[in-house]
């Protein structure tokens, strides 16, 4: 599975990712499809490295990276990733830097600069993932629960979503949300999903707003509401995405003018107090 694919449907998906994890947004979504092999360079001269290099590992893991993506940006497409990517980012990871082990297991799975391992991915994955790294815990618990170079385990799955959501990655909020309110590798709690899909809507995940839309339209964990689930539809529908603008019109159609103002004004309301759960500002 191709590490920069978005889940852009009624399934759990991507949204945008933290402002101090830009290289690994550019790293995850702009090299999908393209034709990257690493130049032929020489590796950095080994005489070079400091005797305390630990920390200088991780910074230049970073800045191979950030000169890559610059490139890319920039549409110079006969720009290839330097040999220097895959050692910094390695001797970094195999000193411990979680974020260097996170963006090395995308570098084998990708194929970037080294030939394309699954396995080799998913063990640093893992060893990210374990030292806490919240990016790294969302993609183990959709390797588990997609079955990608593992025996497919919903259990195992769950497990590590909610970490990265108790970290507040909002991604992973709402896949609790989802998995809470279809009893997927969980136990179904409507609760809980109306917890994790709050927690997720107010950092602007479109599917966690429309995922609160369907639980009042339903009445699952919550009073049965065609005028809140409104209300949710029409936040998520901002998004511009196109399922969302149809599952509110489809309701909207069923609703009396003043039903329909209310809704509005309930969503109006929301968005002014939640600057930062606008569907898609983050």
């Amino acid at each position: 599975m191709l590490l920069c694919r978005a889940i852009k449907n009624k399934t759990p998906r991507m949204t945008a990712m933290k402002r101090s994890l830009f290289p690994v947004l550019l790293l995850s979504t702009q090299w999908s499809g393209c034709d990257l092999m690493p130049s032929i360079q020489e590796l950095p001269n080994l005489a070079s490295v400091p005797s305390n290099p630990g920390a200088d590992e991780s910074a230049k893991c970073a800045d191979q990276l950030r000169y890559v993506n610059i490139k890319q940006t920039a549409g110079a497409a006969g720009n290839k990733p330097s040999v220097d990517l895959m050692y910094w980012c390695t001797k970094a990871a195999e000193r411990g830097d979680a974020k260097s082990q996170f963006l090395l297991a995308g570098l084998y799975e990708r194929g970037i600069g080294v030939p394309a391992n699954q396995q080799e991915a998913i063990r640093w994955y893992k060893a990210s993932a374990s030292r806490g790294y919240a990016e790294a815990q969302f993609k183990v618990g959709q390797i588990y629960g997609r079955g990608e170079g593992v025996a497919q385990n919903r259990n195992e799955a769950s497990r590590w979503y909610i970490k990265a959501a108790e970290q507040g990655h909002p991604e992973a909020q709402y896949y609790m949300g989802y998995r809470y309110e279809h009893g997927k590798g969980i136990t179904q709690n409507y609760a809980e999903a109306l917890r994790w899909y709050t927690k997720a809507a107010e950092q602007g995940n479109a599917s966690a707003l429309d995922g609160l839309g369907g639980l009042y339209l339903a009445g699952h964990g919550v009073p049965q509401s065609q005028i809140d689930a409104y209300k949710w539809y029409n936040l998520a529908a901002a998004s511009g995405k196109p399922e969302f603008i149809a599952e509110r019109d489809k309701l909207a159609a069923k609703l009396t003018p003043a039903q329909l103002a209310d809704g509005q004004k309930l969503a109006s309301d929301w968005a002014r107090l939640h600057p930062t759960g606008k569907a898609g500002s983050r």
